[in-house]
């Protein structure tokens, strides 16, 4: 839809609306013609295009979504995972603390076993045996963070968008765990 504007006015119309507007030799009601609205002083507005992105907004734009991406990754479970007893899983840092807190309270409590749930499944396991658990998984997210925020750095000091587009942010993580 075509807009038009009268700067002596400071009038606005949009193509296809009815108006009523005074003329010389009485009142105009209804839809105009171009011609009429530009007799009245309208012009037709264009939209003013914006400028083209300069190299350095390229550059911004290409490794704010690569490091989306990256971001993604890390989260995904290609990363956030570990298997035990074939079964793939992943303890988010949240969970981790707090079945630590609660393996120092059981042992403390003089227990020797502990119950870990993974959804509907439990498993039963020595205390000593599920703190050498936590702290292996400890170490590999340890270990996967750093990698990310290698990964991180390297992205924000490319210098090219060719290079950011090319960059593989999915080398270097550690190889997953398996108990």
């Amino acid at each position: 839809m075509k807009r038009y504007y009268n700067e002596a006015t400071k009038e606005w119309y949009n193509e296809g609306q009815s108006m009523t507007r005074r003329i010389p030799n009485g009142v105009f009601a209804g839809v105009p013609t171009v011609e009429q609205l530009t007799g009245w002083g309208f012009t037709e507005y264009v939209e003013p295009t914006p400028p083209a992105p300069t190299p350095e907004q390229l550059l911004s734009r290409a490794k704010a979504e690569k490091i989306g991406d990256l971001e993604e990754y890390d989260q995904s479970s290609n990363v956030n995972e570990f298997t035990y007893y074939n079964v793939p899983m992943w303890l988010d840092k949240a969970t981790r603390d707090g079945l630590h807190l609660r393996l120092l309270a059981e042992q403390a409590a003089g227990k020797e076993n502990t119950t870990l749930w993974f959804g509907t499944m439990s498993f039963e396991i020595p205390i000593s045996n599920a703190f050498q658990l936590l702290y292996a998984i400890e170490v590999y997210a340890s270990a996967c963070y750093d990698r990310t925020a290698a990964h991180k750095a390297a992205i924000e000091a490319l210098t090219s968008v060719e290079d950011v587009e090319g960059y593989d942010f999915t080398t270097g993580y550690p190889e997953k765990l398996n108990f």
